[in-house]
């Protein structure tokens, strides 16, 4: 759930990069001669945002490891940078059972639309109990609608992903897994695209969960972990919906919400293909933060088409 705070649009005028070198911010930029030749050949905006500050190890210690804080302080910061380009600072808090988005099951996945798990092993975990008033699945369209009002397809999924061909063998030979595949931009959320689950993978997680069916039942039950590996992150939902197919006391079905690793090469492709079509992602300062203790939980960092390597 993101509770986003004020945002700062950075002035679009661009510092001397001696300027920005006294307020600390210049990184190690020539590390050969190559690197320095690079750097020489620069524009004085580029030269600028090589030397920008990207990431605020200095928010996970201290009276800057509060939410607030260091969101204040990165602020601070960016606007003394004199960037060419706006940048924002938002907070991200953790999810609670109350959050609107705790029903979402989260799906890790590799730079091949494969899902991984959290922790690259391939397993699943859904942190808050699932309660169930009634074993009967959702009906109701506009139930069904408002469940996922707020886990929705990402732009890049919505307009470059939604429009690749891929065709995968139909393990069940029935056409419904073509079927899922046709209805996965309406169904989860996030960044993702359809990728093909290896067969022996598929046969037996997924028609295995169609098979045996529901694993919730009336009451309150923590969901166990469940291994995807060999699955696309598409079909690892699937599997997840067969097992969960009744709405929780609030109404609401089990969701997915799609995302490929922090360090995927992925995320420098779908960068790229959104600049392509005019629709580049905004540049911003990412603040996770525990919503209980309202304390950092991982170095802020900038993100976006114009965040580079700097000092850290």
């Amino acid at each position: 759930m993101k509770f986003p705070t004020l945002a700062i649009a950075v002035a679009l005028f661009v510092a001397p990069v001696v300027d920005a070198q006294k307020q600390g911010f210049a990184g190690t930029i020539a590390k050969d001669h190559n690197d320095f030749k690079k750097f020489e050949s620069m524009s004085e905006a580029d030269r600028m945002m090589e030397v920008t500050k990207i990431a605020w190890p200095e928010c996970m210690t201290g009276a800057l490891n509060d939410a607030q804080a260091c969101e204040k302080h990165i602020n601070e910061e960016l606007a003394a940078m004199n960037l060419s380009s706006p940048v924002e600072a938002l907070v991200i808090y953790t999810r609670t059972p109350e959050s609107p988005t705790s029903n979402a099951w989260v799906i890790p996945m590799d730079e091949n639309s494969m899902c991984v798990g959290k922790y690259g092993d391939g397993r699943l975990f859904y942190e808050f109990d699932w309660c169930v008033e009634e074993e009967k699945s959702m009906s109701s369209e506009d139930s069904i609608e408002k469940s996922r009002e707020l886990i929705k397809p990402s732009k890049w999924t919505k307009m470059i992903a939604a429009n690749k061909n891929v065709e995968c063998i139909d393990v069940d030979g029935d056409g419904d897994l073509d079927a899922w595949h046709n209805k996965a931009m309406k169904v989860m959320g996030g960044d993702f695209e359809i990728a093909c689950s290896e067969i022996d993978a598929y046969e037996q997680k997924v028609k295995k969960a169609k098979e045996e069916g529901s694993i919730v039942h009336k009451g309150c039950q923590k969901l166990p972990e469940i291994n995807c590996l060999g699955l696309s992150g598409v079909d690892a939902c699937r599997m997840i919906k067969e097992m969960v197919p009744y709405p929780n006391k609030n109404g609401k079905n089990m969701e997915c919400f799609l995302q490929y690793l922090p360090d995927s090469p992925k995320k420098a492709e779908i960068e790229r293909d959104l600049i392509k079509i005019n629709e580049p992602p905004r540049n911003k300062v990412v603040i996770y933060a525990k919503l209980e203790t309202n304390r950092v939980i991982s170095i802020p960092r900038m993100t976006g088409p114009d965040a580079r390597i700097g000092a850290q």
